[in-house]
């Protein structure tokens, strides 16, 4: 068992909990907050894993990609928002320096799907278009749709 893992989505539930009592207006609801972040963190894993990236690095980067929406409620610019939060998560994580502001670019540069990032960046982007494929989510801006196709194509899947 990965229980370092388990740990860390452990602070991610008791964290998305306590944002429960907030009376914000969301665009997604939590319970969505929590799937989304346990799966992209898996899918992000494999992709991680073929890629030859630091699987571990990566499932957390994963986890942490919206947590700009999860205090704010809202998808416009929750890539940003989370900045702040993504690095007062992990200023207790045993990670370097390093480690920590790849993920909080990750976190910053995911929703920029029609560019090219670090090799991180890239994982989450993807993660996160494949577990929203995979969630019944419609992808259609054309720029979605072409990493969606380059995500199949390189794992070997059809749709």
């Amino acid at each position: 068992m990965k229980w370092d893992f388990i740990n860390h989505m452990e602070r991610v539930f008791e964290l998305l909990a306590d944002l429960e009592g907030n009376e914000l207006e969301r665009d997604y609801p939590l319970a969505w907050e929590r799937v989304h972040a346990n799966s992209c963190a898996q899918v992000g894993r494999i992709l991680a894993q073929k890629r030859k990236v630091d699987t571990e690095l990566a499932a957390l980067a994963c986890s942490l990609h919206d947590i700009g929406r999860w205090y704010t409620g809202k998808q416009k610019d929750h890539a940003l928002h989370g900045e702040e939060h993504v690095r007062r998560f992990l200023e207790n994580y045993p990670l370097t320096q390093e480690d920590k502001e790849a993920v909080v670019q990750a976190v910053i540069h995911h929703s920029e799907k029609d560019k090219e990032g670090s090799s991180l960046e890239e994982i989450v982007k993807d993660a996160d278009i494949l577990d929203c494929h995979f969630h019944g989510d419609e992808i259609s801006k054309p720029y979605h749709v072409a990493r969606l196709n380059n995500i199949f194509a390189e794992l070997g899947l059809t749709k």
